[in-house]
């Protein structure tokens, strides 16, 4: 018969619990629970009296009493974010950009505005003095959150080594120059009816690059992740670092049927 020595002894494990990462300083931090991928600022228009958002597919648009939905915010998600990246870092661009929108501008940050018109008719809205680096960042982060969503309308970015490039100029602020990922804006004139209409992002291929495209309320916003013909064609059109952006708007009998185009329901 084996005699052993029993003991005891207290086993000290040390659980290390490890928290999630921020998927824009990479660092373990708490995550907050709701981030919006489409700042909520650019949803104003678009909610009812009882702050519920007004929502609606593509093919809804042809029908002449289109299925509205309601549910109670714009698009976020959580777990994405820590509180200093959402809040502080994309925070300040949002309030730029805010600001600019609605109009709220200190006196120091006043742009100018110019009309113009087109050699063949089509109206220009000439902007100057904008703070370049706060609006074109503000609009790459519109970009680059629907590319870590996990959310199905935001299915169509995949950026590929484009998001960490961006996710950086988000951190370091910095913009880059205007010709490294060009972004124009077009207007849809403003009578045609899709002043109150975010579409999803929609990425499209042109001579192998890519770009994508997002309508927000009444306005296309495009990204050029390199330069390609057609960026070339509209170069005259693009943010630059001096601060200037010409917005050209599309005619009211053109906008119906571009946008039909644009969101899929026709060719």
């Amino acid at each position: 018969m084996i005699h052993c020595l029993r003991t005891t002894h207290s086993l000290n494990v040390s659980k290390h619990m490890t928290k999630p990462t921020c998927r824009l300083c990479k660092k373990e931090k708490d995550l907050i629970k709701k981030s919006h991928i489409m700042s909520e600022f650019l949803h104003k228009d678009l909610f009812d009296e009882n702050h519920k958002l007004i929502s609606f597919e593509p093919i809804e648009l042809l029908k002449t009493n289109p299925r509205i939905s309601r549910p109670s915010s714009g698009s976020y998600e959580g777990g994405l974010l820590c509180k200093e990246c959402d809040n502080e870092v994309i925070g300040k661009y949002e309030t730029y950009a805010s600001k600019l929108l609605n109009g709220k501008l200190s006196k120091k940050e006043k742009i100018r505005c110019n009309f113009a018109k087109s050699i063949d008719g089509i109206n220009l809205l000439e902007l100057s003095d904008l703070n370049y680096s706060s609006l074109k960042l503000f609009l790459l982060s519109l970009l680059w959150r629907a590319h870590i969503s996990s959310r199905d309308e935001y299915r169509d970015v995949a950026l590929g080594p484009y998001a960490d490039k961006i996710g950086k100029a988000l951190l370091d602020e910095n913009p880059g120059a205007d010709n490294d990922i060009i972004i124009t804006i077009t207007k849809l004139d403003p009578t045609a009816g899709f002043s109150t209409f975010i579409g999803q992002p929609i990425r499209h291929k042109v001579e192998q690059t890519t770009q994508y495209s997002i309508i927000i309320n009444g306005y296309i916003v495009v990204y050029y992740l390199k330069e390609n013909r057609l960026s070339k064609r509209i170069n005259h059109q693009k943010l630059t670092e001096d601060g200037t952006l010409t917005i050209m708007e599309i005619p009211k009998d053109k906008v119906s049927p571009f946008v039909m185009k644009y969101v899929g329901v026709a060719k």
